[in-house]
């Protein structure tokens, strides 16, 4: 067994040298003896306990001005460190980049620097330098993911590239050949041939192989399978494997680091390792290794690894996973481990399978025990809850000192704070307790890079909030990472099983652990060398500072002998073994069918004599209940559903509890004194018990069912509640109707171009970004405000629709339609951006979210038929004009009624009318909503543009440039006009903001009239300069008001693309009703925030001695101030607050500052993540009266 103990895991301490910079060593490291004061340090955790996330340095060439930034901001929030992050290509979209190969999923985008460059290890080595700082104390490590990768060109290449590594043999292959009897077998064999045998009658055929070659005449009288085992390179398993790599990689940020850089060291973290290790891994010196640990030859056994060759195969394939496990523990993952052990630093991981799957890496669960902190991530989609209980378990049985949440990438922009809290919660009581939060980017690059969203932190409208979020998670990590693991069931992970044999899965498992957690029995998967190596005491296995009273074996089909024996020693102690499913038909001892492993399950399942209580159970849901008979539990709920954490903290009990209906009694198998720790605002109060016995407490819970709450037992004398005591009850309820008045509050600072393209220091505050539009062909000054008829388009600024659409059926003869030139036919608008190309179709971005990419081909070819695409090209001057295609080339090109076959043309100034066709295109979809994790848009496009003959070609631009858009825009294009005529006027209409007292506008050219709310501006009133106009409204409406333009836009500039740029209001005091804000007028694109104010008037008299205030639904987070005095900031739902100490008699003025997502901002941005908007104070609110009876 290898030494695996933990240097210094007992330790808690942080290191101050020369007072200027904060050595990361030990940093995070818990006390598993509790002898930390927890009360004393609960409000203020000591460094280490605060969100370590994911930091994306992606989007935008890396610069340090920004870095020292946004380290700033992260410091004073709660945020310990940092795990550097790169993301990976798509090879389907950025092909040119992986056109000479690539592993994993797609080749790494490397940044600017690029990564292991000499001017990235000197931004490495400031940057860590700076987190080391005093004052700031944060550690910066590296993620592994895409660089970690064969075949992306990184540190792994250098050990995989080497011959000594390159060639070694390290992978099983199989041939096999049926011989009738009698018959001969005479094959050339395969090169590096380590074992030929004949089953079933076991004949080694070696001497018979002469010059690679066999030959061989079958003496059995039955039918011969021959089994031709061979080997082929793979390095897992080579002795310098795991030396090589801390060499050529985590050694290297000792050497690149100087002193300073090197003391903001720790957080490295493992992602999605490929190291393919599997049944078929293969060492060179594994037959000897073999023999060393299992004293018999495996060479005649290999054809096992493959398929059944009968009883002794469950023993072979044990045998050899635990051979195979043990050399990949000392080759590759001890020597990692120990490079990061010896220095206290924390390692965290979140690997393939992530325990869902038990054969990842052959033995999932021993080898994410190599982490000093195991892990998984935490996805929108789906609880995860298996997966954050399998990494805690781990925790719990090696002794590491954390458990660490990759949480919750690809929630998308609208993720608001009651998801957040509900997840973190929700994995915290699953033992997760280092927080990662998944989404912190360096750059958005103008809203249109992201990498599985959101980013919870700076960017994000509600960060004033989520800083006290923060500090909410960070006292739950401090708290929950203390002393040690406290549960009464063991389950056993199916390792074993699945192994011995292939078709076994862990369904069984999986069902009985949910039914678990759902009732409040807390439990640890548990493997089969942590259960072999623990001591009975007291009818209970101890292993790692856990004692367990309950073993349950779910679908075990077969286990190491001597895990049986220790079941059986656990069940001749005294213990309880539950088995469901199968009880095992093989262990190591000799596989199948042994008479000393019938007689061991005889005895515990079906003896009529019993030393301990040994019970199969076909029904598996029946298995809580029988738990709750045969012991009493450690927790417990009266409505029998409930979640728990239990932590024994020194001499205090911590437990987590959650998701329990209100009334609920509780029962705790802890007594002494109980109160309630708030870790959302470091309060402390006593929390009276119902009763107290032998056996433990009984409390009443008077929670809410979605809001977590911590329930800490330490030594000393309960307060009672008294049942016959008087109750609260509602005396009056006092509805608060009417408008609210609102200040708008902008969040989104522009500065570094996060938000829209080019950068600009500003905040981005309220914006009409939609238009409603048609053409008149008439150019007249009205004297009202024009009607809209009822069918008019509504658009986005930029965009128009610069061309018509039709398709006709396939069968129509296309060729003959277009010499008929009579187009009576349906013609529908076509809309598109030069910069954007069309609206909510960038084209292709890649895995996880926008990429900075639009697609250059405007036209969309997915209609399943004839595409037809007309327009009039507007010549400025007579001349030779080249005409670009890119993508599908059109079938046929018109230019005023004659078919262009050469790629230039001669043009007279004015309009020329354009058709363009294309024959029989496939019928496809785009779905954006759908485009999430993996976004490739495969559909046919094209693209028709006109330039002047000389003008230069166009260069794609790059995702780094300061804006995002086609390779046409800021060209000399030649414009497109659907409209034949120049005599017409366009007219718009949009609605402001609440209290907008200015508005500012850019356009392509000139307004004619403006009207608010129906009454005429004179144009004197409004300031013009070079395309700008500016607006002081004399008279603000404090609700929203419309606003009609009618308008002479440039050529090329009509529809919404008249509108360069949004419509900016600056807003006053204002008026809304409670609802979403989304519905009112240009707030439907805002994120940022909005304080509600109103006055009521309040009569103490009615109220009783408890007043509550209930805002009802709130969508993203708010904070309550009430007669100016600050009341508390909510994250998540029940929105309630006990305001008795802040109201007076009669008037008072209550103000509720909502912060909403930033999904209304995404609303104009093509990202499949940005969601439905849903911001504000929705209500209802009221004020709720409680007295005693």
């Amino acid at each position: 067994m290898i030494e695996r103990r933990l240097i210094g895991s007992a330790l808690f301490c942080l290191f101050f040298l020369g007072g200027m910079a904060q050595e990361q060593r030990y940093n995070g490291y818990p006390s598993r003896e509790g002898n930390i004061d927890i009360k004393e340090n609960f409000a203020d955790p000591p460094k280490g306990y605060g969100n370590i996330p994911f930091y994306w340095w992606n989007g935008d060439s890396l610069n340090r001005e920004r870095l020292q930034e946004q380290l700033q901001i992260l410091s004073e929030a709660s945020t310990d460190g940092f795990s550097v992050s790169y993301i990976h290509s798509h090879p389907l979209v950025d092909v040119k980049l992986n056109s000479n190969g690539y592993g994993g999923f797609g080749k790494a985008d490397p940044g600017t620097p690029g990564f292991f460059t000499d001017r990235w290890w000197e931004t490495w080595n400031w940057f860590s330098g700076k987190c080391a700082d005093a004052g700031v104390g944060l550690g910066l490590g590296l993620d592994d993911y895409v660089l970690g990768w064969t075949k992306n060109g990184y540190y792994v290449d250098e050990i995989w590239n080497d011959t000594r590594f390159a060639n070694y043999q390290g992978r099983l292959r199989l041939e096999q050949y049926v011989v009738k009897p009698s018959a001969i077998l005479n094959i050339q064999l395969p090169q590096k041939t380590i074992s030929v045998i004949a089953y079933p009658d076991k004949i080694d055929l070696t001497d018979k192989i002469s010059d690679n070659r066999l030959t061989w005449k079958s003496p059995s009288a039955k039918e011969q399978r021959v089994y031709i085992v061979y080997t082929q390179p793979s390095c897992e398993l080579h002795p310098d494997y795991g030396k090589r790599l801390v060499n050529v990689y985590f050694n290297r940020f000792e050497e690149k680091l100087d002193t300073h850089g090197r003391k903001g060291m720790n957080f490295f973290f493992q992602d999605e390792l490929h190291y393919d290790l599997s049944m078929h891994s293969w060492a060179e010196d594994m037959p000897e290794e073999f023999m060393k640990r299992k004293g018999y030859s495996i060479l005649p056994y290999l054809p096992a690894l493959f398929e059944n060759i009968g009883d002794i195969t469950p023993k072979i394939r044990l045998d050899y996973a635990e051979v195979v496990t043990h050399l990949s523990e000392e080759r590759y993952f001890k020597p990692i481990f120990d490079w990061h052990n010896e220095r206290g630093l924390i390692y965290g991981c979140d690997n393939n399978g992530r325990g869902l799957e038990p054969l990842q890496y052959l033995d999932y669960f021993r080898m994410i025990s190599w982490f000093t902190a195991p892990g998984n991530d935490a996805p929108a989609k789906g609880s995860s809850f298996r997966q954050t209980k399998v990494s805690s378990s781990i925790t719990h049985l090696y002794q590491r000192p954390r458990t660490w949440l990759e949480a919750f990438h690809s929630m998308g922009w609208d993720s608001n704070g009651e998801w957040l809290t509900s997840q973190l919660e929700h994995h915290m009581i699953a033992g997760g307790n280092l927080l990662c939060l998944h989404g912190l980017y360096y750059s958005t690059h103008g809203g249109w890079w992201e990498w599985a969203p959101p980013c919870f932190h700076f960017r994000m409208p509600y960060w004033p909030h989520m800083k006290k979020w923060l500090k909410y998670a960070e006292r739950l990590s401090f708290l929950l990472s203390q002393g040690v693991h406290v549960c009464d069931i063991a389950v056993l992970y199916p390792t074993e099983s699945m192994q011995a044999y292939p078709d076994a899965n862990p369904d069984v498992m999986w069902n009985v652990t949910d039914q678990l957690s759902e009732v409040g029995l807390d439990y640890d998967y548990i493997d089969f060398h942590s259960l072999q190596k623990a001591e009975i005491e007291n009818g209970s296995l101890s292993v790692s500072g856990e004692k367990y009273k309950v073993l349950i074996l779910p679908d075990t089909k077969a286990l190491h002998h001597e895990t049986l024996l220790k079941i059986f020693e656990f069940y001749q102690r005294g213990g309880i073994v539950i088995a469901t499913g199968s009880l095992p038909k093989a262990t190591s001892k000799s596989g199948e069918n042994n008479a000393d492993v019938e007689r061991i399950l005889n005895e515990i399942f079906k003896s009529s004599t019993k030393s301990g209580k040994g019970m199969f159970e076909e029904d598996n849901k029946k298995i809580p209940e029988l738990i709750s008979r045969l012991i009493v539990p450690d927790f417990k709920v009266s409505t029998e559903k409930g979640k728990v954490l239990h932590r024994k903290i020194g001499v205090r009990d911590v437990y987590m509890i959650m998701n329990i209906e209100k009334g609920s009694e509780l029962f705790f198998r802890s007594k002494g004194k109980v109160e309630r720790w708030d870790a959302k605002n470091a309060t402390i109060v006593s929390q009276p018990i119902l009763r107290q016995t032998d056996e433990g407490s009984w409390i009443k819970f008077d929670g809410e069912y979605n809001v977590a709450q911590l329930i800490v037992f330490s030594p000393g004398i309960p307060t009672y509640e008294n049942e016959s005591s008087e109750k609260w009850f509602v005396s009056n309820t006092q509805q608060v109707e009417g408008d609210w008045n609102i200040e708008i509050i902008p969040t989104m600072n522009n500065k570094w171009g996060d938000f829209r393209l080019p950068a600009i220091d500003e905040l981005i505050g309220p914006e009409a970004r939609e238009f409603t539009y048609y053409y008149s062909p008439v150019s007249t000054k009205y004297q009202s405000t024009p009607v809209f008829p009822a069918d008019s388009p509504t658009g986005v600024f930029g965009y128009a629709p610069y061309m018509e659409t039709v398709t006709l059926d396939q069968s129509v003869d296309l060729h003959a339609y277009l010499l008929e030139n009579n187009f009576q036919t349906d013609w529908k608008p076509y809309c598109f951006s030069w910069q954007y190309g069309v609206f909510d179709n960038p084209g292709g971005q890649g895995y996880h979210g926008l990429k900075g990419k639009v697609d250059n081909r405007m036209l969309i070819l997915d209609q399943g038929g004839h595409q037809l695409f007309k327009t009039y090209v507007c010549i400025a001057k007579s001349g030779k004009y080249r005409i670009e295609q890119e993508g599908e080339n059109a079938d046929f090109l018109y230019l005023d009624g004659k078919l262009i076959q050469d790629k230039v043309v001669t043009l007279k100034k004015g309009l020329h009318r354009l058709l363009i066709a294309y024959a029989n295109t496939p019928k496809g979809s785009y779905v954006l909503a759908e485009k999430k994790s993996y976004s490739v848009d495969d559909r046919k496009r094209g693209s028709v543009v006109f330039y002047k003959e000389n003008y230069p070609e166009m260069k794609a631009n790059s995702p780094f440039d300061s804006l995002v858009a086609t390779k046409w825009y800021k060209t000399e294009y030649v414009p497109y006009s659907i409209i034949p005529s120049t005599n017409g006027m366009w007219l718009y209409q949009f609605t402001t903001a609440p209290g907008t007292y200015t508005m500012e506008f850019i356009v392509k050219g000139r307004v004619n009239q403006l009207w608010i709310d129906g009454k005429e501006v004179p144009l004197k009133e409004i300031s013009v300069e070079s395309g700008k106009y500016l607006l002081t409204v004399k008279h603000p409406n404090k609700g929203v008001s419309t606003i009609v333009v009618s308008a002479k836009p440039e050529i090329g500039y009509e529809g919404p693309a008249f509108f360069v740029e949004p419509v900016k209001f600056n807003c006053g005091m204002g008026t809304v009703s409670l609802g979403n804000w989304s519905d009112f007028g240009a707030l439907k694109f805002f994120s940022g925030g909005i304080r509600y104010t109103k006055e009521i008037h309040f009569d103490s008299d009615k109220f009783g001695q408890k007043v509550e205030l209930d805002l009802g639904i709130v969508d993203a987070t708010c904070e309550v101030n009430i007669n100016g005095d600050f009341v508390d900031v909510l994250m998540n739902s029940p929105f309630k607050l006990d305001v008795t100490k802040f109201l007076k008699p009669g008037s008072n003025k209550i103000e509720v500052l909502v912060y909403s997502t930033l999904s209304n901002h995404y609303q104009t941005i093509p990202s499949a993540y940005r969601g439905e908007p849903h911001a504000g104070l929705i209500g209802p609110v009221k004020l709720i009266g409680w007295n005693m009876k």
